[in-house]
C-alpha cells in the first residue's frame, strides 16, 4: 500500500508541514469528533489543557497543531486532546507484535486493536513518510489529524510499536508517549540510542514498546509506567509481546477483553513462530491474520523490514 503514503515536509515550517491535508478535511473531523466523542467524560483534560500544553508541549508540536485547527472545525486545544486519546484511553486499546529474523533480516510486525465505531479507524488508516531533503527520515502508520506515532520504522535502523498495558502507578505530567516515539524516530541514529531514551525518559503513562534494530542481538521490549522500566530480551529468534508485563513487578489485577485475551495471542504466536521462521514480509502477516491472533476490534495490520524500510499494510 505505499500508494497510500502521504509525504510530511519536514524541512517546511511547523505551521506549514500539515496544510496539504486540507483535501482530507472530512476524514480529520470524522476522525476527531469520534475521539473528543469517547473523551467526553474526562473533563480533567477540558479544563487543564493550557496548562498541560504550555509546560509540557513544545513549540513545534504546538505549531502544527494549529496548522491543522485552521482549516477544521475544531480548536487548538480539541486536537491536542484528540492526539491524547492514547494517553487517557489506553484501555480500548491492544495490540499483537512481534520481531523475528531470517537470513539476517529483520521483520518487526503488529496487529493494532483499536475499538472503533463504523470502521472509522481502518478506513482512515494511512502511511505517512516524514522527509528532511527528499529523503525519508521515517514512515509511521496512522491517520490524518494525528501528529503523534503509535507505530514507527527508520530505514536501516530501527522500528518502535507501542502495546497498552496498565499498572498501578500514578500517570505523571509529562510528554504523551506518541510524540516522544515520534522524536526517537526523528532524532535517534542508532537501535541503542533510541533504547537509551525510551528506557529513561518519564512519560504520561504505561506502556509496552517492541523495540527492533537490524542486528540479530536488536529485539527487546521495554515495559514502562511512566517512571520504572525493565527490558526484556528474547530466549528465542524472535520476541513477542501483547498487553501485559513479564518482566516489571506490577499489582494491578484488573480485566478488560485485552488483558484477558493477552496470554492467548502471546502464546498462539509464540507457537506460529517456534513452527515456522517467517522467511518475508507475508509471512508476517499470515501470522497476524491467525484467528487466535486477530481481534474483532483489529484495524490495521503492518510489517516493516528494519533493513530496507519496506512496509507491508492493510486495513482490517
Amino acid at each position: 500500500m505505499e500508494k497510500e503514503n502521504l509525504i510530511i515536509n519536514l524541512d517546511l515550517p511547523a505551521k506549514e508541514r500539515w496544510l496539504f491535508l486540507e483535501k482530507y478535511k472530512k476524514e480529520i473531523e470524522d476522525l476527531i469528533e469520534y475521539y473528543l466523542a469517547d473523551l467526553s467524560e474526562a473533563e480533567f483534560l477540558f479544563d487543564e489543557i493550557d496548562s498541560y500544553k504550555n509546560s509540557i508541549i513544545t513549540t513545534e508540536y504546538l505549531e502544527e497543531i494549529s496548522s491543522l485547527a485552521s482549516f477544521t472545525k475544531f480548536t487548538e486545544n480539541e486536537i491536542l486532546i484528540a492526539n491524547l486519546y492514547y494517553d487517557v484511553l489506553k484501555f480500548y486499546f491492544g495490540c499483537t507484535a512481534f520481531a523475528v529474523e531470517n537470513n539476517g533480516t529483520i521483520f518487526h510486525s503488529r496487529n493494532l486493536d483499536w475499538h472503533t465505531e463504523n470502521d472509522l479507524l481502518s478506513k482512515h488508516s494511512r502511511v505517512f513518510d516524514f522527509q528532511k531533503n527528499g529523503k525519508t527520515v521515517f514512515k509511521s502508520v496512522g491517520w490524518v489529524g494525528f501528529i503523534g506515532v503509535l507505530s514507527g520504522n527508520k530505514p536501516n535502523q530501527f522500528s518502535i510499536t507501542l502495546n497498552a498495558v496498565l499498572s498501578n502507578d500514578s500517570p505523571e505530567i509529562a510528554q504523551p508517549i506518541t510524540f516522544l516515539l515520534r522524536d526517537v524516530l526523528t532524532n535517534c541514529n542508532s537501535f541503542s540510542e533510541a533504547e537509551e531514551i525510551l528506557k529513561n525518559t518519564t512519560i504520561i503513562c504505561d506502556c509496552l514498546l517492541l523495540l527492533s534494530g537490524t542486528k540479530s542481538d536488536e529485539k527487546i521490549v521495554i515495559e514502562r509506567t511512566p517512571k520504572r522500566a525493565e527490558i526484556r530480551k528474547p530466549e528465542k529468534n524472535h520476541i513477542v509481546v501483547t498487553n501485559d508485563y513479564k518482566k516489571l513487578e506490577n499489582t494491578n489485577f484488573s480485566q478488560n477483553l485485552l488483558q484477558e485475551t493477552s496470554c492467548g495471542r502471546f502464546n498462539k504466536t509464540d507457537e506460529l513462530l517456534n513452527q515456522k521462521n517467517p522467511e518475508n514480509l507475508e509471512d508476517c502477516i499470515s501470522i497476524l491474520k491467525n484467528p487466535e491472533i486477530q481481534m474483532g476490534i483489529t484495524v490495521q495490520q503492518m510489517v516493516f523490514n528494519n533493513n530496507t524500510g519496506e512496509i507491508l499494510f492493510e486495513k482490517v
